[in-house]
């Protein structure tokens, strides 16, 4: 009887494991099917809406809508010419380096994460901008008056004019300010006209004796709204280097700047081309304003104090190290409140220079009207409003190791921050001259 169970229970087993190993095979061809019914061999759409803008000499920008995948589009492949030029992310494309007066044609194809791509799209035909005339101009007459009818063009708020420079350009504007500097103005003129620059030498025949002038400003159709720069050629004040980094924002400064820097023949002075809150972009470097909206929010890719990829950067950078004994004093503005002072002067850190620069202007501007209040980060070390600790251009000064992140822990004494209460200094002339006299006393 025993016997007879076992048996049953071992035939039992045996249909048992035969069921399981049917359904195991089973499993396994439903699985392999399931696998080879997951392979995407579905291409993605053609892209279309391929179109360019900002189209300069060597630059512009392709644009496209975005192409559908039945899973997800991974990468496009931009061809030039019919060549694959390059991969993008994204549907959009900024180009440079190309050849001024030249056609071009471009398509794009999309690729999914399977490696499927699509056909090319319809292809756009692109011809750059023809050479501009590299000539030197001349124009005559008052600077100040020249350089206001400049900065009556800046445009304001949001305008969206401001294009950030790629590496490329800014190494060329680099060299721009080398030629400047090393006097060879030919050189200047031939490295201006690529970035829709020119070189003008303007002569003050207002100033006894006549001044002369080399001005970097854009042609009359902007593409970059950089900003304008003036060089002394025979300054008196050689090491004084001026600049207004908010011309429209902190009101007059642009017309200060200019007033100053005429009147003291000072060595360089940079103007801001667009509003600090041009555009909508922020800046990748730390820090945070209230400037362009109600809340505080990170910097715009405009705000050239606040940005090292600019030319207001570049060049900062480039007289620092070309000028050994160079100071910059940077003119702003802000809004009094109750408990401020008429002016926040700083070095853009809360340590002592060797040569108080910024001590010195305290005192000139005394001078100038004792009824002014003050104070100075260094000095008042728990004094952090409007302190630019932040500044790109001060930290580089200051020996930041990397001014976009890094504060400066340290300070050389060659930068100056100026923070000015309207009525008192940057309202008019009456103000303007107290700052420029100042100015013409420390340097």
């Amino acid at each position: 009887m025993d016997l007879i169970i076992k048996r049953r229970s071992c035939s039992q087993t045996i249909i048992s494991f035969l069921w399981l190993l049917l359904g195991a095979i089973s499993c396994s061809s439903e699985d392999k099917e399931n696998t080879e019914t997951a392979v995407d061999l579905d291409p993605p759409t053609i892209p279309v809406g391929l179109k360019a803008e900002n189209i300069t000499q060597r630059t512009l920008f392709l644009y496209w809508n975005p192409a559908e995948d039945n899973v997800n589009v991974k990468n496009y492949s931009l061809y030039q010419n019919g060549e694959f030029l390059v991969g993008s992310g994204k549907p959009s494309y900024y180009l440079d380096d190309l050849v001024p007066g030249t056609d071009y044609t471009f398509q794009v194809l999309a690729t999914d994460e399977a490696g499927n791509s699509s056909k090319l799209s319809d292809p756009i035909n692109v011809h750059t901008s023809d050479p501009l005339v590299a000539e030197l101009q001349f124009a005559s007459g008052n600077l100040e008056d020249y350089l206001r009818d400049l900065l009556d063009t800046v445009p304001g708020i949001s305008a969206k004019k401001y294009k950030v420079p790629t590496d490329n350009e800014l190494d060329q504007w680099d060299s721009i300010i080398d030629a400047i500097l090393d006097e060879d103005i030919t050189k200047a003129v031939d490295e201006a006209v690529y970035l829709n620059y020119q070189i003008v030498e303007f002569t003050d025949i207002y100033s006894s004796p006549n001044q002369v002038y080399y001005i970097i400003k854009e042609y009359q159709e902007r593409q970059n709204y950089w900003g304008t720069y003036v060089f002394s050629k025979t300054p008196k004040r050689k090491d004084l280097v001026l600049a207004a980094p908010h011309v429209l924002h902190d009101q007059k400064t642009g017309y200060q700047a200019a007033f100053a820097f005429r009147r003291n023949v000072a060595r360089a002075l940079f103007l801001s081309g667009a509003h600090r809150c041009d555009q909508e972009g922020s800046s990748t470097c730390d820090g945070t304003t209230k400037s362009c909206s109600s809340y505080f929010g990170a910097y715009r890719i405009s705000d050239v104090p606040h940005n090292t990829n600019t030319t207001f950067q570049v060049t900062t950078e480039n007289l620092f190290n070309a000028l050994p004994s160079s100071v910059f004093v940077q003119l702003h503005g802000f809004g009094k409140e109750p408990t401020d002072p008429y002016v926040i002067l700083s070095n853009g850190t809360n340590k002592t220079p060797a040569k108080d620069y910024v001590v010195m202007l305290r005192d000139a501007l005394l001078e100038e009207d004792n009824t002014l209040t003050f104070k100075i980060p260094h000095i008042d070390l728990n004094w952090t409003r409007y302190a630019a600790f932040d500044n790109t251009q001060g930290r580089y000064i200051n020996g930041s190791a990397s001014p976009c992140s890094v504060p400066a822990t340290g300070t050389t004494g060659r930068f100056v921050h100026i923070e000015q209460e309207r009525s008192k200094l940057r309202q008019d002339e009456s103000g303007w001259i107290k700052i420029s006299n100042a100015l013409g006393k420390v340097f």
